[in-house]
């Protein structure tokens, strides 16, 4: 096949590419969004397909040496190729179980930068998780027919990765100059930086977001006995969680069955969540539950550090007929 030949073939089949593009990134997006993830906070940089050049895929199929394609048609893998841009490496980690539990596609680990780690423990250089994924039959997606291993090249980066590839990879890795290796060494001393702040971010974000509150699985629990009540799936907002941190000396693994036993009790709280729903924010949040709770049992307590606006207390002292004023 010469150069004319692979053009022509690699016109006639970019909306294929294209096509199966997008379909990766849409599978891959819809298994984030199943994990509860806001995508638009969870990927730092938009996910875009993107298909390779004519030029560049010509000059990597016909020139480039190191290479030393038989098929350069079949055997160019970044044809068309998707990139996952993430915070912290836990991040990473989500998106690749999403990618292998796919079983209606193949799928290449091309590089991995826990396996270069093990590997070369010595070694800091460019880190990233790159997969290869192919149909293992023909779909149709877009109104185009994907044959069945057609490949799509997947990066999946932190944020500090990404900053580090941008910076250096076309730069260092592709560079057709020899580069001096003072500037080898500096860039695996960023890399060793890059990779000790993608630990501690990743530790120091464990620490913020784990508690009783997760160890107790307080928050799912509490959505199930507010539904349950009501009807009405919760709409936690971030008051709830402050709330939940000045009292988080409460939280234990026998709280939700208080709760439950408190809201049989007192059989009217469901209607009149659904009553005063509109009323203040707190309502449609299932810490409404708890804080009528601590209304009955822990009085004190909750008059004396009541994070929010005193008069969303004095709403649900009025539900539960429950005085603010504390004995002397």
């Amino acid at each position: 096949m010469n150069e004319n030949e692979f053009i022509d073939k690699w016109n006639a089949e970019k909306p294929q590419y294209a096509a199966w593009g997008a379909y990766v990134i849409e599978y891959i997006s819809s298994g984030l969004l199943k994990n509860g993830k806001n995508l638009n906070e969870f990927l730092k940089i938009p996910v875009k397909y993107r298909l390779k050049e004519n030029q560049s895929l010509l000059d990597k199929a016909f020139s480039r040496k190191d290479k030393n394609y038989k098929d350069p048609y079949n055997e160019i893998e970044d044809k068309v190729g998707a990139r996952f841009v993430v915070l912290l490496i836990d991040d990473i980690r989500i998106i690749c179980e999403i990618v292998l539990n796919n079983s209606n596609w193949d799928i290449d680990s091309c590089k991995h930068f826990d396996v270069d780690r093990d590997r070369d423990p010595l070694l800091f250089t460019y880190q990233s998780v790159h997969f290869v994924v192919r149909p293992k039959t023909d779909l149709t997606s877009n109104g185009s027919t994907i044959k069945a291993g057609t490949p799509c090249e997947l990066q999946i980066r932190t944020l500090l990765q990404h900053a580090h590839a941008e910076l250096t990879h076309d730069a260092i890795y592709k560079s057709k100059r020899t580069v001096k290796p003072k500037v080898h060494r500096i860039v695996a001393k960023s890399m060793a930086l890059i990779e000790t702040t993608d630990d501690f971010f990743s530790e120091a974000t464990r620490y913020l977001n784990y508690g009783p509150l997760q160890e107790h699985n307080i928050l799912t629990e509490l959505d199930n006995v507010y539904f349950l009540l009501t009807n009405i799936k919760p709409s936690n907002q971030k008051s709830s969680l402050v709330i939940w941190d000045t009292f988080e000396q409460l939280i234990d693994e026998n709280l939700i069955n208080l709760i439950k036993k408190f809201v049989n009790k007192y059989e009217h709280i469901g209607e009149t969540i659904k009553q005063n729903y509109n009323n203040n924010s707190v309502y449609p949040q299932s810490i409404v539950l708890f804080v009528y709770w601590m209304l009955k049992h822990r009085r004190t307590i909750l008059i004396r550090d009541w994070p929010l606006h005193m008069s969303v207390l004095e709403s649900f002292a009025i539900d539960m007929s429950v005085s603010l004023q504390v004995d002397s």
